[in-house]
């Protein structure tokens, strides 16, 4: 409870902060002339002492795609667990370590879902991403909530900016459509309303009949040629955003989010069986603000959040005394986060931040009631920079209160996580950096590991999760050519890792903490951007990434010292992009080694190995008063057939077009 209580009062300790900030008035005001710098300015991921991954807008542009989870699975290190191509749920697995460990935030703010702990990546939409972050250890930023130093990875979804339409007015307003039914209008409004106020509205409708053919092989049986079902999609995106500049360089953004779908669960092929009637519907609500304020080199951050989340799963065929399942979850989320950084030296800077987060879940499918989490993390960060190294420790103290619905049942948490990373330049020219990281990190179970009726388990104990990493970055620049070398070796380790196993018979499971798993694993960056003329620029980029996730929980168990379900040996990934004046060509391709569907690596559950290719050709003419911009799409253009999860076949080749209007 001292932790607890310490976590709360940093958190209303900081924001008094802001008052005090905020209250002090400008004495003096100095007019001097601009002076412009031309300078090549160092990316993050090449600064950053965390191994970090970047999809920039550019790379956007070129890759095909109409949701976040597809442009994901091009980056090192990830695993994308994909239920079924069009109409499945995608989520995200880095490093070996399960969805629940890595973290989502869209522009600042945390998306989150208390029950599974696992964010479908599908409802996040392309159309107004500039740029995608994914790192794993620490996060690199100036003020940032505690929440996001929680977990082992986090991926951040940045949106353009609003102030940067000159236009009293900006529409821009597109359609994307295709193979299998795909339809996806999409139109964005931005205007400054106000000398100091931009405000940005989206809309984004996609929806698709997912009736793919796909090739059944089954062993010695003939190949078949068989057509998904049941994998529909209807989903709407809304947003409405606004930011605010203040004459003390402050900055307020506010941003209310909606997105509601219907969608079929294509279920698993069985014995050439491809029937499924599961539906599931969602209603998702956010509305945050973000405000930050800068005095000097002191800097604050305040951020709220409400979020709330309907999900309906029904099942007409579930073989029970009421004819099926029908089944409602309702998720509730008030987040508040308060931090502040400050130098206390030239080298030397302090950072702060508390966070509380209450969460409430009800459903008719739980043991005890409605359960409730109410969660305070506090977050102390020491940085020091100097001219070739920099480094930062930090330490995150988390308390949790957890009650089960029932009045009595209530459970107290609390942990303290370490972590470090250092980054130190060798060389200048060329760039040569050396980095190491270390931190650990938990998960709390979800309440579905919890509560569940049918294999939750109270008693479960959080994972806990290590991680350390050492890397090496070359970078060498001329005058039209840049590349780039950036390898890292990595050691994983979980302990009291969350598995279902059988009770009383095989038909009756529950969660346990059983699980320890040893990840070891290589990743290798390498990029090579060429301008040989003004209006013209190349880019090609390639990822591997070879790991070892191996299950240590039992020696004496079948499965000790064998590959985790689903993770690959080796994947690799790349991409080529070149752009001429207003043409611009891009190629991809992923490629995942064998890997195994259930814990015991024999023939019988082996996965083959699977290489997509992807290639895409866009246009931009400007005109009298708009930009028009036409986009092909060809996806997995070899139409390969293959299967992410065993049973649920990816669709093969499809193609696409987009026609966009900016006025």
């Amino acid at each position: 409870m001292k932790i607890f209580r310490s976590a709360v009062f940093l958190f209303f300790l900081a924001g008094t902060g802001i008052h005090v900030y905020g209250q002090q008035p400008v004495t003096d005001t100095l007019s001097i002339q601009g002076v412009e710098v031309k300078a090549s300015k160092p990316e993050d991921a090449v600064r950053s002492a965390s191994p970090l991954r970047q999809i920039g807008i550019r790379e956007l542009r070129a890759l095909p795609g109409s949701n976040a989870a597809d442009v994901l699975r091009h980056l090192s290190g990830v695993t994308v667990r994909d239920y079924g191509g069009l109409g499945g749920i995608k989520t995200v697995v880095v490093r070996s370590l399960g969805a629940n460990h890595t973290a989502v935030f869209v522009d600042g703010m945390p998306m989150s879902d208390i029950a599974s702990g696992q964010i479908d990546l599908g409802k996040v939409p392309l159309g107004e991403l500039e740029a995608i972050d994914l790192v794993s250890g620490q996060e690199r930023g100036d003020c940032r909530p505690a929440r996001m130093a929680a977990s082992a990875s986090l991926i951040s979804f940045k949106s353009a900016d609003p102030h940067n339409n000159p236009a009293p007015l900006g529409v821009k307003a597109g359609i994307r459509a295709g193979s299998f039914g795909s339809y996806n209008p999409f139109v964005t409004l931005s205007s400054k309303i106000l000398k100091r106020t931009a405000v940005a509205l989206t809309a984004d409708y996609s929806q698709t009949r997912g009736d793919y053919p796909f090739l059944l092989r089954n062993g010695s049986m003939p190949d078949t040629v068989m057509k998904r079902i049941n994998g529909d999609v209807k989903a709407l995106n809304l947003g409405l955003r606004t930011e605010t500049t203040f004459s003390d360089s402050s900055l307020l953004k506010v941003k209310g989010w909606l997105y509601t779908s219907g969608r079929g669960l294509p279920g698993a092929v069985v014995y050439y069986n491809p029937w499924s009637a599961q539906r599931m519907d969602n209603a998702d609500f956010s509305g945050n603000a973000i405000y930050s304020f800068k005095q000097g080199q002191t800097r604050l951050l305040s951020s709220i959040s409400v979020s709330s989340a309907r999900l309906r799963y029904r099942d007409p065929a579930f073989l029970n005394q009421q004819g099926g399942l029908d089944n409602t979850y309702k998720q509730v989320e008030v987040y508040g986060s308060q931090s502040a950084k400050r130098p206390l030296s030239k080298v030397f800077s302090l950072g702060a931040a508390a966070d509380v987060i209450f969460n409430r879940m009800s459903s008719d499918r739980y043991l005890n009631g409605d359960p409730s989490r109410l969660t305070a993390m506090g977050l102390v960060t020491l940085n020091a920079a100097g001219r070739r190294t920099e480094a930062t420790a930090e330490v995150l103290a988390t308390g949790v209160r957890e009650s089960a619905g029932d009045g009595e049942s209530t459970r107290l948490k609390g942990s303290l996580t370490p972590s470090f990373s250092l980054s130190t330049r060798i060389t200048s020219d060329p760039l040569l950096r050396i980095r190491l990281m270390a931190k650990n990190s938990f998960r709390m179970p979800t309440f579905h590991d919890l509560y569940y009726n049918l294999t939750g388990n109270t008693r479960l104990e959080p994972e806990k999760v290590s991680q350390i990493n050492l890397g090496i970055i070359l970078q060498k620049e001329w005058n039209r050519l840049e590349a780039r070398l950036i390898t890292d070796v990595f050691a994983n380790r979980v302990r009291n890792k969350i598995v279902a196993v059988p009770t009383r018979n095989l038909f009756i499971w529950s969660m346990r903490n059983l699980g320890v798993v040893v990840a070891n694993g290589l990743e290798a960056q390498a990029l090579v951007r060429v301008n040989p003329a003004e209006t013209t620029s190349i880019s090609l980029s390639a990822a591997y990434t070879a790991q070892q996730a191996l299950d240590k929980s039992d020696p004496e168990s079948p499965v000790y010292g064998h590959q985790i379900p689903y993770i690959p040996f080796h994947t690799i990934s790349g991409m080529f992009s070149i752009q001429h004046h207003r043409l611009m060509l891009g190629y991809n391709t992923l490629y995942n080694s064998h890997r195994y569907s259930l814990g015991e690596n024999i023939t019988a559950n082996r996965l083959p190995a699977w290489n997509v290719h992807d290639a895409s050709v866009s246009w931009k003419q400007p005109l009298k008063r708009l930009n028009l911009t036409i986009k092909l799409e060809g996806v997995n253009i070899l139409n390969e057939q293959y299967e992410v999860i065993r049973g649920f076949p990816m669709n093969g080749r499809s193609f696409y077009a987009t026609i966009v209007a900016e006025f």
